[in-house]
C-alpha cells in the first residue's frame, strides 16, 4: 500500500515558475537539480512494511516491503552461494526521518548544497518506497567490493537495479551502493 506525501512548499504566485522548496530547520531551500522535478509522490505504508532479516542487517532493524525483503534475500542467498556477502545498512526511511537526516547534517556546519548531494532532500528519496536498499559499505568504496561486481552481473536476476549508475542520465551523482527492487516479470 502506498501512501501521499506532503506536497513541496512551492510559489506563492502563479506567475512565478515552479519552485520546488523543502523546509528544514525552519529556513526554505530550493530543491536543486538533480533532485528538482524527481520528487517521490507515494510512499510505502509503514504498517505494511517487512523486517529483513538480521543476518543481512546486522544490528539495524531495517524495514522494506514484503516483496522487497523476499528478494533481497532470495539475491543474498544467491551471492552467498558465490562467495559473496551482501548486508543491508538501510531501507524504508519516512519523510520525517529524511528530513531529521538532512538536518543533522545542516546542523554539522555543511552547506546545503553539499548536504543534498548525498542526502535526497525529505520526498525526494527512493528509500521512502520501502524498495530502495543501500548496501554495506553505503558510501563510494562499494565500487571496490566484490559484491559490487556481483550486483552489476545479477541483481537483474532478482530484479534489482542501480538506482543512481556512473553516467546516468538524470545528472544524479554516482551511488554504487544504492539498489532498487522492481516487479519483473518471472
Amino acid at each position: 500500500m502506498l501512501l501521499a506525501l506532503p506536497v513541496a512548499v512551492g510559489p506563492q504566485d502563479p506567475a512565478e515558475e515552479a519552485v520546488e522548496r523543502v523546509e528544514l530547520n525552519g529556513v526554505l531551500y530550493e530543491v536543486p537539480p538533480p533532485w528538482r522535478s524527481n520528487r517521490i509522490t507515494e510512499a510505502a505504508d509503514p504498517t505494511a512494511l517487512a523486517k529483513a532479516p538480521g543476518d543481512l542487517t546486522g544490528e539495524f532493524e531495517i524495514y522494506v516491503t514484503p516483496e522487497t525483503r523476499d528478494a533481497v534475500v532470495a539475491m543474498a542467498a544467491a551471492a552467498r552461494d558465490d562467495g559473496i556477502a551482501l548486508q543491508v545498512d538501510s531501507g524504508f526511511r519516512s519523510y520525517g526521518f529524511q528530513k531529521r537526516l538532512l538536518e543533522g547534517l545542516l546542523k554539522t556546519g555543511r552547506p546545503f548544497l553539499n548536504a543534498v548531494r548525498w542526502t535526497a532532500p525529505p520526498g525526494y528519496s527512493e528509500h521512502i518506497t520501502g524498495r530502495a536498499v543501500d548496501f554495506v559499505p553505503s558510501d563510494a568504496e562499494f565500487k571496490d567490493v566484490p559484491a559490487y561486481q556481483w550486483l552489476k552481473e545479477r541483481g537483474a536476476d532478482f530484479c534489482f537495479t542501480e538506482s543512481y549508475p556512473l553516467g546516468n542520465a538524470g545528472g544524479f551523482d554516482w551511488e554504487p551502493w544504492h539498489w532498487r527492487y522492481e516487479d519483473c516479470d518471472e
